[in-house]
């Protein structure tokens, strides 16, 4: 990564970090110019890394989604765009105390990690590849989203505060995000079936990326239906949505790191 870009990539990380801050002050003060101030915050660094990624995509010349740091800082751009999704539409506050934590680990760890971008092979180069990419990490962004959102409905079962949404909205929200992720992740395997079929002459492999992307699929056409069967309402579906990300996380990090692969973004 050039110099130049350094101040835009800390910059986000240090934006993250100070509205956190802010959303736990809020807790304690719960006024409404600290939540606007963590608003803030959050929109300064998802605006320092929408730069940081266009000057990346611009350098490269291909969207930069090739390696481990990439996925991290996009998957990171991508969660930060759900949740000012869910704060602009439904003002949830509080609520996006937890999300944006998660926000701050996926970036932070991603900082010491090389931003080296690679050369692009030709099996990447298309425009299904980049649909492929774009429609995964949001879909993996929803998912992440509807984990918080399921942690959060669990804690105010329990604590029945007036910082967090009531029950009925965490529900709803919770939902919300499994639909959406689900539908944008059925359009990156849709996508991704029609790069393979082009790049290698079939549509699926039963590599262990492509078997447990398969599974996440499964898991949350499995959630969507759930909704409608009154024993998984309620905290049936929040511990859905918490184990769902578990496979989610699996599937992206604990193949390429524990396992071998020959999916190409390995």
């Amino acid at each position: 990564m050039s110099f130049s870009q350094d101040p835009l990539l800390y910059g986000a990380f240090a934006a993250y970090l100070m509205a956190v801050a802010l959303y736990i002050t809020h807790l304690s003060l719960q006024r409404v110019w600290v939540w606007r101030g963590a608003f803030a915050l959050v929109c300064l660094g998802f605006l320092s890394q929408s730069i940081c990624m266009a000057a990346r995509w611009i350098s490269a010349g291909y969207l930069p989604v090739t390696n481990l740091f990439s996925t991290q800082f996009f998957f990171s751009w991508a969660l930060a765009a759900t949740y000012l999704y869910f704060e602009l539409r439904y003002r949830i506050h509080a609520a996006g105390l937890f999300v944006m934590f998660c926000n701050l680990l996926l970036l932070g760890s991603a900082l010491p990690r090389d931003p080296t971008l690679p050369p692009l092979i030709p099996a990447l180069d298309t425009p299904l590849f980049t649909l492929h990419v774009v429609f995964s990490f949001v879909g993996y962004a929803f998912f992440a989203m509807a984990f918080s959102l399921g942690v959060l409905y669990l804690a105010q079962k329990r604590l029945q505060t007036g910082l967090l949404p009531d029950l009925v909205v965490l529900r709803r929200l919770n939902e919300e995000a499994v639909f959406l992720g689900f539908s944008l992740f059925t359009l990156c395997m849709i996508f991704g079936s029609i790069w393979a079929y082009v790049a290698w002459g079939y549509y699926f492999s039963w590599n262990i990326k492509g078997v447990w992307s398969a599974l996440v699929w499964l898991f949350y056409a499995g959630m969507c239906h759930a909704k409608f069967i009154h024993r998984w309402q309620g905290s049936g579906y929040a511990v859905l949505s918490i184990a769902g990300f578990g496979v989610v996380l699996f599937t992206y990090l604990g193949i390429g790191l524990l396992m071998s692969s020959n999916h190409p973004l390995e």
